[in-house]
């Protein structure tokens, strides 16, 4: 049987048109340095992350910009899937109680932008990613986990009757969201210019 030999440059345009790893690849990353989600999660209890994610939202410094950015149109769910994402490439959980956590933390988004008065949208148009962008293996993950949140929380206007822990809504009902915080500063109007041509004082 004769081997039939394969250009590399083919094969390493099929690696970078694809935008996916190498097979193997993970084989030679050094065993010494693991990544955080490669070890235990930090919480392996949905309550206990639940409880972790709302802490985090309902700081102000964190909370705001969240705020902000969906007021001006970016979707509840691509907000979630990058904090849940993002709690996983650090180690705080494992894929499985990432996927518990999606329903909650939309539901967590949806009370403080109420409670905020801010108007937000679901979910954004899928249609509008270009196919460069499809191709991109990140693109990809959070499309799926887009589409998870979807068929877990569906097409809501308000966050459902007991759909989240006493405490947490507690918790939002306490916190203060000054609508001056959620506004642009204002610009401090600029002194004119004194011309250095003109009298000097």
């Amino acid at each position: 049987m004769i081997m039939q030999e394969y250009d590399p440059k083919g094969i390493e345009a099929l690696a970078q048109n694809t935008n996916r790893p190498i097979p193997g690849q993970s084989l030679t990353h050094n065993p010494d340095e693991t990544y955080p989600w490669e070890g235990p999660p930090e919480f392996t209890k949905f309550r206990d992350a639940l409880n972790y994610i709302a802490e985090e939202l309902l700081q102000e410094d964190v909370m705001i910009p969240i705020v902000k950015a969906i007021g001006q149109g970016i979707p509840i769910a691509d907000v979630t899937t990058q904090l849940v994402y993002v709690g996983f490439r650090e180690g705080k959980w494992n894929p499985d109680l990432l996927m518990m956590l999606i329903e909650p933390v939309m539901y967590i988004l949806m009370a403080l932008c109420e409670k905020a008065g801010v108007d937000y949208i679901l979910y954004g148009d899928e249609d509008e990613d270009d196919e460069d962008n499809i191709k991109d293996l990140e693109k990809r993950k959070e499309n799926n986990l887009t589409e998870i949140a979807k068929s877990k929380v569906g097409e809501i206007s308000e966050v459902p009757q007991g759909a989240l822990p006493v405490e947490i809504m507690q918790q939002i009902q306490e916190v203060e969201v000054s609508p001056s915080l959620l506004q642009r500063p204002e610009q401090p109007m600029e002194q004119p210019r004194q011309s250095l041509l003109g009298p000097q004082e």
